[in-house]
């Protein structure tokens, strides 16, 4: 029997025994409900070449349905169903990051002490994660199919201005016809504190390692192979004085990757200013990014920043090009709100390689270009567009334009067309 199985057989016991104690204080409440989301995406030159046809109409239908039972300040269990289909698209976009057919998304019981002197819950099962500001752990929910582990979540909170979490997991793959499961050999723990010492402000030290047992994993060194062992220890701090918002978040990488050692970094910087008394409210930003690059592919060390398991769509262009992972980032970014329920988002970006010497890297982490050791570290420009209408407590609707516009690494490296991206999209809840 897969866990999945197990796991939906231990929950109908439990659902049976809690069931005879609906009458007693305190009792069993039952809630369910959903979502269908629909997205049409049209991409033009992805490829950056105008000249073969691999432009693309996707549309992507992700239904949701969920049941949660328990006990209130005792037990709950969750579970959630999911489909995930592609229509109308070329075979290319019917793959695991589009279509995931009926499937078990989530299915976790979460125990809550029973001891006011050490608070806290014990979470076991399929589940989310997401920290921070998920750069480097997030449900990646813009994905059709998005992202769940496998796994155990222990969490306290010793005061109110104060939680920590400690996990095991195992990340779920995707299986576009059977049923999904966790990948054995790649297991990720945590240990997240989040720490609210001041009104509007929070500080989060982490510290991830990522031990992948597949030993036929490669190095630089094309006859080293060996396992994953990889630690990433940082810190996130944010917040809000007035007007003013601000945030840094940085990470130190180290550990080996098939017996050859692992020294690599990344750094975010965020300032904000919002007019408060002017019309629509406006916010104007200013971003940076910076994730290191190998650039000595051949030295036995590992220089390439591991993205880990983030969001990435929320934060280097929504054209999903780049990831923090040999770049370098510049953004400014402005909104407002016309309407209470109408947010207006103009951001442009500059994006750079850390080094040429590496490859450039796409939001999954996917080569997109090879290293080009004489080309230009400068990848382009990006502009994103994008209108969020909040139209009732249960409907929403989003509207985006991105276009890429084709630096010098990329006319140095082979075809340099300018791409670009439309998306509409609408999420009903119920």
């Amino acid at each position: 029997m897969t866990w999945s199985g197990r796991g939906i057989g231990a929950m109908v016991v439990w659902l049976g025994l809690t069931s005879s104690a609906a009458a007693v204080d305190p009792p069993l409440t039952v809630k369910a409900g959903g979502e269908l989301r629909y997205r049409l995406e049209l991409r033009d030159d992805f490829t950056f070449n105008d000249g073969s046809y691999e432009d693309d109409a996707i549309h992507l239908l992700r239904t949701r349905l969920g049941v949660e039972a328990g006990i209130p300040s005792r037990v709950r269990v969750f579970v959630q169903g999911q489909d995930a289909q592609s229509f109308a698209s070329s075979s290319l976009n019917q793959g695991t990051g589009f279509v995931d057919r009926l499937d078990l998304r989530q299915l976790f019981a979460e125990f809550t002490s029973p001891w006011e002197a050490a608070p806290g819950t014990l979470t076991v099962g399929r589940q989310e994660l997401a920290y921070g500001e998920q750069r480097f752990v997030g449900a990646f929910d813009w994905s059709n199919v998005a992202r769940v582990f496998d796994a155990v979540k222990l969490s306290c909170a010793p005061a109110e201005w104060a939680r920590i979490d400690a996990w095991f997991s195992q990340p779920v793959l995707i299986n576009r016809v059977a049923a999904d499961s966790a990948d054995h050999e790649d297991n990720f723990y945590g240990l997240y504190a989040s720490l609210k010492p001041l009104r509007d402000h929070v500080l989060d030290t982490f510290l991830l390692m990522r031990h992948d047992l597949d030993n036929e994993l490669r190095g630089e060194v094309t006859s080293r192979r060996g396992q994953l062992k990889e630690y990433t220890l940082g810190n996130r701090f944010r917040g809000k004085r007035g007007p003013v918002d601000y945030g840094v978040e940085w990470a130190w990488q180290f550990g080996s990757r098939a017996h050859e050692d692992i020294k690599a970094w990344a750094w975010h910087h965020e300032l904000g200013y919002t007019f408060v008394e002017a019309p629509w409210s406006p916010r104007l930003g200013m971003e940076y990014n910076h994730g290191s690059g190998d650039d000595n592919a051949s030295d036995g060390k590992v220089g390439n920043f591991d993205n880990l398991f983030p969001t990435n769509h929320l934060h280097y262009g929504y054209i999903d090009f780049a990831s923090l992972r040999n770049l370098e980032h510049l953004e400014l970014n402005l909104s407002g709100k016309p309407l209470k329920s109408l947010t207006l988002i103009g951001k442009y970006h500059w994006f750079f390689l850390d080094t040429n010497k590496s490859a450039w890297f796409n939001a999954g982490q996917g080569v997109i270009r090879a290293a080009g050791v004489n080309a230009s570290e400068t990848l382009g420009q990006e502009l994103d567009l994008l209108a969020k209408w909040q139209l009732s407590r249960q409907l929403d609707m989003l509207f985006g334009y991105s276009h890429f516009h084709a630096g010098a690494f990329v006319q140095d490296t082979g075809a340099s067309d300018d791409a670009n991206f439309f998306y509409w999209q609408t999420v009903a809840k119920f």
